[in-house]
């Protein structure tokens, strides 16, 4: 009896801390076709942009120490997928990428991404 105690004890704390992490509403481009996944990431790149919620889509395997790089521009490096991607994620990113990357741009005056792209995926160097 004590181990069930104990088990549903830590079930329902790890349930609390979750609840109270701020969720994120951000679409997901997997479940959407290439046109539909276009226009959903054009209205979220806007959205975000206008928030200060400054962010880069990536997938794939990642390198994540060159992507700690772009934090101190204020920019997230957000993974939306894994290896595997269909056309929705594949435009998704594409288009809100652009977006984004030109928005950062006008707003710093630099191109932050000038030499380092962080989509794109590969093992560390």
């Amino acid at each position: 009896m004590k181990p069930f105690i104990a088990i549903a004890t830590l079930l329902l704390a790890v349930t609390a801390i979750h609840a109270a992490e701020p969720e994120d509403k951000f679409p997901n481009f997997a479940l959407l076709d290439k046109d539909k996944a276009a226009a959903v990431a054009r209205q979220q790149a806007e959205a975000d942009f206008a928030a200060g919620h400054y962010r880069i889509l990536v997938f794939g395997m990642r390198a994540t120490e060159g992507d700690k790089a772009f934090a101190k521009d204020g920019v997230e490096v957000k993974v939306i997928a894994g290896c595997v991607v269909n056309d929705g994620i594949l435009d998704g990113a594409r288009i809100y990428n652009e977006i984004m990357r030109a928005k950062l741009k006008a707003k710093l005056g630099r191109d932050i991404f000038a030499g380092k792209d962080p989509t794109e995926s590969g093992p560390p160097k």
